[in-house]
């Protein structure tokens, strides 16, 4: 039997919020443990919330307990506030450790995000997962431990279940558009959009308040934290960023339906040209539209997309987490957050990277305006466009003759680029706090969506601060859910749901290397001869920096797998592969017997300036219990 590992202690917190004070792992014996290492800025962290939200509603009567780790990537999350005005966003009841030196994540030897770590009742290590975990697998897995313990569930170390502002008319209002004399605001904390006239004055709402996807009619609809909004001849589409839909809202008729996506979260990025309203989405977080056409930032898999005609298809973006300009689908984008059209120039708030790209609808190729050139260049400068100038911006606007506009969101200011796009200079700070939408009006006005102030402010052309929109005649929203969380089915897994914590090994060169795996069944059984197989890669952490082919591999099964990689790190950096592998495993005597074997491996990878060319690893399989 493997010998188990002892979870480390969560000491080096800063703090800790949704409780009143520290836990440790020694406390927690006898509870079924899952810690979330994420960040909130992090698209696929946002993806795991839902998961742990509906495991902890069913599992409440059960010794569970959910542990945020919260372990910032830019600096504007270190702040304690910052990250309790996203758990109250997101809806986050769990405690959360606030791991801004990261302490917590060495200790568990952590390095993406999200990374899960499941914790058995004696205070093992059960499973080191990094990536978006499948529920029904997590599912099984916390319900297998669950049957190991007899201990009571520990009310004190569960935080309140949080309960939406409703006594203010906007709650992290996200993104804002104007047309036919009117302002459509995304109240995102409260899942609708409300229609207003200048003034702030209320003329409709769109949206019961209740968390879900559910097509009807303005009051009985349902959304779930909508993002961007953009109006077009009498339609408002609406990106609805954790229903995953874009909706279409026929002013006139006052009825929301569904224009894209299928309302569930999709699990790789889009390819190829598919019917719209059959296709999953991740994340789309705001829309653009031209004409017949549409215009989607799909935060969630890194992609522009077009819709039209019904059909939607990716023109920017292979999906990869990345800054790489060129050929739409050969380029990579970092979670695109915000979009805007001027003529045949689409700009793009790309946040991840902390930067602002420019895609050609023409020619569709994508250029940076500013940004990286990895993944981990932010600051907050102004002069001359050279890296490190913003820090996840979501939202850019561009203007008549002034330049562009882009919010500075975790600098918390408005920006402006240059005309010639050589500099780029302050337009506006001092009050904001994480802006995430601009809209241009036809005077030249500029409103903000000013999120977590949870107001609007209306700006003068010349950056100078006119007045707050006060919003006037907004209902109090409904709270609580279209339907209750979906019982997930079990599925059998393996003993391993992520099946190795490995050491790195030798570091990666510069430029071209080979990576081999060599695959080890488990003593007493071979690999069958002949029997399908499949390998799917991923870089999950630099992806920037470390380029892998093949990232699937097909066929019958092979002694070994034979990786490129293309390496363009200037120091030395710590990465992390992911490899899934599904194959079969026969009785080694007579092949009396033969079982089907999904294992999945995480793989540090160390990129070396004094690196070699060739590196090796050995990955052990297991059998499903």
């Amino acid at each position: 039997m493997r010998e188990r590992i002892h979870a480390p202690d969560l000491a080096g917190a800063a703090a800790w919020l949704n409780v009143d004070r520290p836990l440790s792992i020694k406390e927690l014996r006898g509870q079924v443990v899952v810690l979330d290492f994420w960040t909130y800025c992090c698209i696929n962290c946002m993806h795991v919330l839902p998961i742990l939200r509906d495991l902890e509603e069913r599992h409440r009567s059960d010794p569970l307990v959910v542990i945020g780790v919260h372990s910032a990537k830019f600096d504007a999350e270190k702040d304690d506030q910052h990250i309790l005005a996203a758990m109250r966003r997101y809806g986050v009841s769990h405690p959360v450790a606030v791991d801004s030196e990261m302490r917590i994540w060495s200790q568990y030897a952590v390095r993406s995000w999200p990374t899960l770590v499941v914790i058995r009742p004696d205070g093992t290590l059960a499973a080191v997962a990094p990536g978006e975990p499948d529920p029904s697998v997590l599912e099984g897995l916390v319900s297998d431990l669950l049957s190991e313990t007899t201990a009571k569930p520990l009310p004190e170390a569960r935080g309140p279940r949080p309960e939406a502002d409703i006594a203010r008319p906007l709650n992290y209002p996200g993104k804002i558009a104007q047309g036919g004399g009117k302002y459509f605001i995304a109240d995102s904390g409260h899942h609708r959009v409300l229609v207003t006239d200048p003034k702030g004055n209320v003329l409709d709402v769109i949206g019961s308040g209740l968390r879900g996807a559910r097509e009807g009619s303005f009051a009985s609809c349902a959304m779930d934290d909508p993002q961007g909004v953009a109006f077009q001849n009498g339609i408002l589409y609406v990106a609805d960023a954790r229903a995953h839909v874009i909706w279409r809202a026929e002013l006139p008729d006052g009825q929301l339906a569904r224009f894209a996506g299928t309302g569930e979260l999709g699990r790789a990025p889009l390819s190829g040209r598919t019917r719209a309203e059959e296709t999953a989405l991740r994340s789309p977080w705001d829309v653009a539209p031209r004409g017949p056409e549409l215009y989607v930032a799909l935060a969630g898999s890194h992609q522009v997309a077009l819709i039209q005609d019904g059909f939607i298809e990716p023109i920017a973006g292979n999906g990869r987490e990345a800054q790489i300009d060129g050929p739409g689908l050969d380029a990579a984008l970092a979670q695109p957050s915000g979009l805007s059209l001027q003529g045949d120039v689409l700009y793009v708030a790309d946040s991840e990277s902390s930067g602002v790209r420019a895609l050609d609808l023409r020619s569709r190729k994508i250029y940076s305006l500013a940004g990286g050139p990895g993944l981990f260049d932010f600051g907050d400068e102004v002069g001359p466009i050279a890296p490190g100038m913003l820090q996840h911006p979501l939202a850019v606007a561009a203007t008549q003759s002034s330049g562009l506009l882009v919010a500075d969101t975790y600098n918390d200011k408005i920006k402006r680029f240059s005309p010639d796009g050589l500099r780029l200079d302050p337009f506006y700070e001092g009050d904001l706090e994480q802006p995430a939408g601009l809209c241009v009006l036809p005077e030249g006005e500029v409103l903000v969506a000013d999120t977590n102030h949870h107001r609007i402010v209306r700006l003068a052309a010349d950056g100078s601060r006119l007045a707050e929109v006060e919003i006037v005649g907004a209902p109090q929203p409904q709270q609580g859910v279209v339907e209750a969380p979906r019982a997930a089915s079990r599925q059998p897994q393996g003993a391993g749901w992520f099946t190795a914590i490995l050491q790195p090994g030798e570091g990666l060169a510069q430029g071209e290397c080979k990576i081999i795996l060599r695959i080890a069944p488990p003593e007493g059984f071979e690999l069958a001869k002949g029997a399908p197989f499949t390998a799917a890669v991923e870089i999950t952490r630099r992806s920037d920096l470390i380029r892998v082919t093949p990232e699937l591999i097909r066929g019958e099964q092979p002694e070994e797998i034979v990786l490129y990689a293309h390496c363009a790190h200037e120091a030395d950096v710590e990465s992390e592969m992911i490899v899934n592998l599904r194959s079969v495993a026969c009785d080694a005597r007579d092949h009396a017997a033969c079982w089907p074997v999904q294992n999945a491996f995480r793989i540090p990878l160390r990129l070396s300036i004094d690196g070699r060319r060739e590196v090796r690893f050995t990955l052990p399989l297991e059998l499903p219990r």
